[in-house]
């Protein structure tokens, strides 16, 4: 993952909502709670190694990840899904999540930045 180039493509956001300032930061605000939550279950249920609520978090954030082109977090997703079918170490699922709480912060970093 390169740390001088945004993960966010702003201007993919901008042409969504016409380039108003007002619907980028009403979207930003939208976007820093629902990649904080899916982070939050994101964690508790592959780490309690629950599928069907790995899959209701997934389903909530995988539409606007797909939007936004953040293919390394719809990867990390399918992962996890595949760790749990395969019955990985705890290890495993827990540096996965450290990976994706990684990744989840510098999404909502960027979303701050545009408020």
């Amino acid at each position: 993952m390169a740390e001088n180039k945004n993960l966010v493509d702003v201007q993919v956001i901008r042409d969504m909502l016409y380039d108003d300032d007002g619907y980028v930061k009403e979207f930003s605000n939208a976007s820093i709670q629902s990649f904080g939550e899916f982070k939050k279950h994101f964690k508790e249920s592959l780490l309690a190694r629950e599928m069907d609520e790995l899959r209701r978090a997934g389903h909530k954030i995988k539409p606007v990840a797909m939007m936004l082109n953040l293919d390394q977090l719809l990867e990390m997703y399918e992962t996890s899904k595949t760790y749990l079918e395969e019955n990985k170490s705890t290890e495993e699922l827990a540096d996965l999540t450290q990976k994706m709480d990684a990744y989840c912060e510098r999404v909502i970093a960027e979303f701050n930045e545009l408020i």
